[in-house]
């Protein structure tokens, strides 16, 4: 287990680290599927963090979640690697989304990664900000989300600048590579 990991990363989860770290050494990017409660998120953490503190690659990096898993993220990261400057960029009033665009969005390289919402995402004000900008990786959390390319959130990710991506999913079988871009 990395050492800027607090805790035990099991066998398979060790070689998943492996795995992904090689695929972004080959420029490759990679779908992550398992079945829940197997340490995908956790995978997800020790990769972006071994990005960051093995390979001296900063990011920002940018996770896209549901709603429904974004306190999850945020509680992760804090309990695996609290070292890590992660930052929640998710707010259903507008004037508090107006203030994350205006001091958060020109100052986000004083973050390692930025977790947000496909409803963030979509977000024509905060998209129109956040594309600017370059990721060194983009994992989106129910990959399967952007199966139907037609879809607004699908586009729309699409459309966002970064080096490679990770697609998480527990029904692997539903993504394939074409999805990676």
């Amino acid at each position: 287990t990395p050492p800027w990991i607090q805790g035990q990363l099991r066998g398979y989860q060790l070689e998943g680290l492996t795995w992904l770290l090689q695929q972004y050494n080959h420029g490759v990017s990679a779908i992550l599927g398992d079945e829940m409660g197997l340490g995908k998120t956790l995978q997800t953490i020790a990769f972006l963090s071994s990005l960051k503190y093995e390979e001296k690659q900063d990011g920002p990096f940018l996770v896209v979640c549901p709603m429904s898993v974004l306190s999850s993220w945020m509680t992760e990261f804090r309990r695996w690697c609290p070292t890590f400057r992660t930052i929640k960029l998710h707010s259903s009033d507008a004037s508090e989304r107006d203030r994350m665009r205006r001091s958060i969005l020109p100052d986000v390289a004083e973050y390692d990664c930025i977790v947000t919402t496909f409803e963030m995402i979509k977000s024509t004000a905060f998209n129109n900000s956040i594309k600017r900008i370059r990721f060194r990786c983009l994992v989106i959390d129910e990959g399967h989300v952007i199966k139907n390319e037609t879809t607004l959130i699908s586009q729309t990710l699409r459309k966002l600048q970064y080096s490679t991506s990770l697609l998480l999913t527990g029904t692997p079988l539903q993504n394939n590579m074409h999805e990676l871009w």
